[in-house]
């Protein structure tokens, strides 16, 4: 600032008056008001890119796609030809194809948590929630992979078995006998791609899936960063069948399977919520899920996404570097 003034009563005709010198400062003050302008604008800027930065908001989406499903499985002589394979035995992800790419390191289910199991009574009596681990009758007997648990009322460990393998006969059931059912998966690394089979038509038949399921990213804080709602009509045929038995409610099948992915936009997480409602069909103002029974595997992310506090940490370098460069071309 001493330089501008100085330069400003150089240029000042010599025996001036002093009003000249102050009316000489009014652009003085024009300067000088831009530069802290300018140094007041990139620090509220910076203060903005931080509280975006640390605040999650909505601002990301999911992005289905299609995808080829490659397994290892157990060949059946089918004189019908509707059957691509046995469907009472182990079914072992390969790899899937999407987009010119071919993917086969996966993550699975590491941990889970119920959030809600509505409950039904049988005609004996016992009550069981709409949830159930399930698996093809004849997986116990394959050695090809392990398979997790044929039981109804699972517990957060059951569904970590059920869903934490790349078999595909070993499935998470959603009965048609109540109104909701909501679990939490995790994985242990950021992942931003999704893979999901649902149990759905009879083999030869069009139908690939069901089934509806409502998905939901959460970040740390229990946030929702993105939503999306597979509909039934969603799925195309993966190319195997699966039968399943849930001991002692359930042994029906065989079944197509459908199949869809679904992708996050430029974030990863390591979390979904998994939500089924009106699954008995009684409920008149909301959409009748009817039962999804799933599968769900995740893909590493194809390329890293910094935490927010490196984000941060850069806006904060960045912009004060645009406020000591301008304050410095000022000064100049």
């Amino acid at each position: 600032m001493k330089t501008i003034f100085a330069k400003m009563i150089v240029i000042a005709p010599r025996g001036a008056p002093l009003c000249a010198i102050a009316q000489g400062a009014a652009p003085f003050k024009s300067i000088v008001e831009r530069a802290l302008g300018v140094i007041a604008t990139t620090a509220g800027s910076i203060s903005m890119a931080s509280l975006v930065a640390t605040v999650p908001a909505q601002a990301a989406s999911f992005t289905p796609f299609s995808f080829k499903t490659n397994v290892t499985a157990s060949p059946i002589d089918d004189p019908t030809g509707n059957l691509l394979n046995d469907p009472t035995r182990d079914i072992r992800l390969d790899s899937v194809v999407f987009n010119g790419n071919t993917i086969s390191n996966f993550e699975v289910v590491k941990q889970a948590k119920i959030l809600q199991n509505d409950t039904y009574r049988l005609e004996d009596g016992s009550v069981l929630g709409v949830l159930h681990s399930g698996r093809g009758p004849n997986t116990p007997d394959d050695n090809l992979l392990r398979e997790g648990p044929s039981k109804p009322n699972p517990t957060d460990q059951d569904i970590v078995d059920t869903l934490g393998n790349l078999n595909l006969n070993s499935i998470l059931v959603t009965r048609e006998n109540a109104n909701k059912a909501s679990i939490e998966v995790f994985f242990d690394n950021p992942v931003d791609t999704f893979l999901f089979w649902e149990r759905g038509g009879t083999p030869g038949g069009a139908v690939a899936g069901d089934s509806d399921l409502l998905v939901e990213a959460l970040d740390n804080n229990d946030t929702v960063i993105a939503s999306y709602k597979i509909l039934r009509q969603n799925y195309t045929k993966a190319d195997y069948n699966i039968s399943t038995q849930v001991i002692p409610v359930l042994n029906n099948g065989p079944f197509n399977l459908g199949s869809i992915g679904i992708t996050l936009d430029g974030i990863t997480t390591k979390r979904l919520r998994l939500t089924s409602s009106n699954n008995d069909g009684l409920l008149s103002d909301i959409p009748n899920d009817n039962g999804p029974d799933f599968k769900v595997v995740a893909a590493k992310a194809v390329k890293a996404v910094p935490e927010p506090t490196t984000i941060v940490g850069a806006l904060v370098v960045g912009g004060l570097g645009a406020v000591l460069k301008r304050k410095r071309t000022v000064a100049g």
